[in-house]
């Protein structure tokens, strides 16, 4: 019979579930960033409409799809290239960066209802 550690050994499995949690993360954070609010809308307890609330969420959503931004490049660099170094930290981190930006949804127009100022 197979242990579990030795299944979680494996580097093939440590990628996948790597590449998994970045993906959900990733997903997730894309769900969150386009509508703050999606899965609120229907708790029990509504939100006060006011515009901190969504940006507020709007900022966890964006930090969670960097760490899944992350997670992946490091499951990439480690495991597939094999890479370890200390400059590497930096590079993942302007790489999970950058893929951040790319992977951010367009936002639809609020029609004003969310400035602070007038430009």
């Amino acid at each position: 019979m197979t242990e579990v550690a030795h299944i979680l050994n494996s580097p093939i499995a440590a990628f996948a579930l790597r590449a998994i949690l970045g993906g959900t993360l990733i997903y997730i954070g894309r769900e969150y960033y386009e509508d703050p609010l999606a899965s609120f809308r229907k708790s029990a307890r509504p939100l006060p409409f006011d515009p901190w609330v969504r940006r507020t969420l709007r900022a966890m959503a964006g930090i969670c799809l960097w760490g899944g931004c992350f997670i992946f490049a490091t499951a990439v660099a480690v495991q597939i290239f094999g890479i370890h170094a200390h400059g590497l930290a930096v590079a993942l981190l302007t790489i999970a960066t950058i893929a951040t930006w790319i992977l951010l949804p367009r936002t639809p127009s609020t029609g004003g209802r969310f400035r602070l100022w007038r430009l």
